[in-house]
């Protein structure tokens, strides 16, 4: 059996009428296997707050990594697709000889359409 160690407590008359009504609830023999109880599952409590802590900021960190990755990889996805349309668009142009202001209508067309579309447009209302 472990050595106690004796020590004295001060509680208010409230928080002692609740020790001995947790002592006959618990069939304790003591307040002090009470009071030991109390202090096993309350040191219990803040191990598990602490570690509660520590794994959301350990989670937090790798969803802010996931998240970075995969921001990054859409910029560079992104990017090479601008640089695509890029391609075709000029493409397009020299093939058909459409000059500056042709192109610039065209653009001015496509913008509104996506505006007013919200980018999702049609094949078929491309071409009307």
């Amino acid at each position: 059996m472990e050595k106690k160690e004796k020590i004295t407590v001060h509680i208010t008359p409230d928080k002692l009428r609740k020790l001995e009504a947790l002592q006959k609830m618990e069939s304790a023999g003591s307040r002090n296997a009470v009071i030991e109880a109390a202090v096993d599952f309350y040191y219990s409590y803040k191990n598990s707050e602490i570690s509660q802590d520590f794994l959301c900021s350990i989670y937090g960190q790798k969803v802010e990594g996931v998240v970075g990755n995969s921001t990054k990889r859409i910029n560079s996805n992104l990017f090479k697709l601008a640089v695509e349309m890029n391609i075709v668009s000029r493409l397009l142009a020299s093939q058909l000889d459409i000059s500056k202001d042709q192109y610039d209508s065209l653009r001015r067309r496509a913008v509104e359409d996506a505006k007013g579309t919200k980018g999702i447009i049609s094949a078929y209302e491309a071409q009307v």
